[in-house]
């Protein structure tokens, strides 16, 4: 891809190189040849958000660690001038800790979206959002079933075993 290609070609070749490469590949060097320098991901992250490349690189190693069979597929792309809107399907065990939650030895799938804003033929800006309540009720994190006891039940499980913290002060 040469400066500026922005092209829809070379859109959906980068992601999905940035799929097999970088999610299923974990080849994290990658990571800096597909994004700008100046790059912001908008998610959740516990640490930063926005984060920047850095952030990026270690929010998929955090989901590589608590996943060890980690495997990631695009369902559909569409590109739009310089964006592209992606869902995905991701599936795994989650065989170790993720975000602070022990490993369940659970197995799992999850779907999501992201939007990738492209600049100079590299991801600029990234937005991402994906079921994290049925993952963590696959995970049998979170009940399948709600009910204001089991929510509050969940809450105080979570906070006695350090996994849920408070995020500000009175």
């Amino acid at each position: 891809m040469t400066e500026g290609d922005t092209t829809e070609q070379t859109i959906k070749e980068t992601e999905r190189r940035f799929v097999e490469e970088v999610w299923n590949g974990r080849q994290y060097d990658r990571i800096a040849e597909m994004h700008t320098e100046d790059f912001l991901g908008h998610w959740f992250d516990p640490e930063q958000d926005p984060t920047d490349l850095a952030g990026l690189e270690r929010f998929i190693k955090t989901a590589h660690e608590g996943f060890s069979d980690f495997e990631m597929t695009i369902e559909f792309m569409h590109v739009d001038e310089s964006t592209v809107t992606a869902g995905f399907t991701v599936t795994g065990t989650h065989d170790g800790e993720y975000m602070g939650i022990p490993a369940t030895d659970e197995p799992g799938d999850t779907r999501g979206i992201w939007v990738h804003r492209y600049e100079d033929g590299k991801i600029a800006e990234a937005w991402a959002a994906w079921d994290a309540l049925g993952q963590l009720q696959q995970l049998g994190v979170i009940p399948e079933q709600f009910s204001l006891a089991s929510f509050l039940e969940t809450g105080a499980s979570l906070a006695t075993r350090g996994i849920l913290k408070r995020s500000h002060s009175d």
